[in-house]
């Protein structure tokens, strides 16, 4: 299959067989051309070990083969190369890239962004750090002192992006490959930071005008188990087969994690700052989850905030587990504010009474 090369492109790398990944990409794909003013010329390109996943939909499939994806991982088999060889590979598509990740919601028309990207003019998701601010931390230390050890200077300005947006021009392929070619040099020598892709890409653009594109587009990656619930349930309630009427569904789904409302939020801290802090952290995990707003999407992600909680108790050990033991059989705690739906409360305490056991308290225990 040729693929032609196009003014401008929205590129997506999706491979595997995990459905949270695929209805990731294919919301974030009902996102982009519910916000574009000119959806039908708007360009989708899905690069996929997968093209069958994407049969009927308004997109174009540029089909990766599993040895493809096998070279892309380089010698010494870092996972996230394969997002920089994509980037490199997608660059001759198009005159102009948007690479996204599948885990964005566009909040505005993709041509707001095309029109920032430009030779010499780079996009991406937004700045997170300075090097200065990093270069201490303990994830970075070995990096750090790689890069000491081997003459590379670091500016203490050199800025750090999340690469979960990038846009880039048909003349950017040296850019990529010397991002590349870092990858390689620092993953011979560090096993264990997984933003090694996105490092390299920020110091392969060093100090190149670059813009941020955070005001158009919501990376929801440090949330994602939310939005995992809440796509699932859409996808459960209307399929994965595209049609039009899509569009205006799913705009049903709320573009943020559910959170309490600010009152709410206050009175859940006034009551557990009385509180030890293990169930300080504990109690408010539980709690937002119980006292969101209560509509389909909203419930079918209670449980996100619960298992946090859980986690928590996992943590902390067990001192702080009589009281969640006490809910768990119908007594509320002492101190902490109650829900107002009485149906979430019951929800709250099945959950409780089905999961606590894994972290080592019976709730049935005298």
């Amino acid at each position: 299959m040729t693929i032609q090369k196009v003014p401008q492109q929205l590129l997506y790398l999706v491979y595997g067989d995990k459905e949270v990944y695929r209805h990731e990409a294919k919301f974030s794909i009902l996102t982009a051309l519910d916000q574009s003013k000119n959806a039908d010329a708007l360009v989708i390109r899905v690069m996929t070990d997968r093209p069958e996943d994407y049969r009927g939909w308004p997109v174009q499939v540029v089909p990766l083969s599993a040895q493809t994806l096998f070279e892309w991982q380089g010698d010494q088999g870092y996972y996230h190369r394969r997002k920089a060889c994509a980037f490199a590979a997608g660059l001759e598509l198009a005159d102009k890239t948007l690479f996204v990740d599948t885990d964005t919601l566009f909040e505005a028309d993709p041509r707001r962004l095309f029109e920032r990207i430009a030779p010499g003019q780079y996009l991406i998701d937004e700045v997170e750090f300075r090097w200065s601010e990093v270069r201490a931390r303990p994830q970075f230390l070995k990096l750090d002192r790689y890069l000491q050890a081997s003459g590379h200077v670091v500016p203490k300005e050199q800025r750090l992006f999340n690469s979960g947006v990038c846009g880039l021009t048909a003349g950017d392929g040296p850019l990529m490959q010397a991002s590349i070619a870092l990858i390689d040099d620092w993953s011979a020598h560090i096993k264990d930071l997984h933003t090694l892709e996105q490092i390299a890409l920020s110091f392969a653009l060093g100090s190149q005008a670059v813009g941020e594109s955070k005001s158009c587009i919501y990376h929801y990656f440090s949330d994602k188990a939310f939005f995992h619930a809440m796509q699932a349930l859409f996808f459960q309630r209307h399929g994965e087969a595209f049609r039009p009427e899509l569009l205006r569904r799913q705009r049903e789904v709320p573009r943020r994690k559910p959170v309490p409302s600010l009152f709410q939020r206050s009175r859940i801290k006034f009551y557990l700052s009385r509180q030890n802090k293990d169930l300080q952290k504990v109690g408010r995990d539980l709690l937002y989850g119980s006292n969101c707003p209560v509509s389909p999407y909203i419930d079918a992600c209670r449980h996100v905030w619960w298992d946090q909680g859980l986690r928590q108790i996992q943590r902390r050990g067990m001192s702080q587990l009589a009281p969640i033991r006490a809910l768990a059989q119908g007594e509320w705690p002492s101190g902490w504010p109650r829900p107002r739906n009485r149906d979430v409360e019951k929800h709250l305490r099945s959950y409780l009474q089905r999961h606590l056991q894994p972290h080592g308290a019976n709730p049935g225990a005298k």
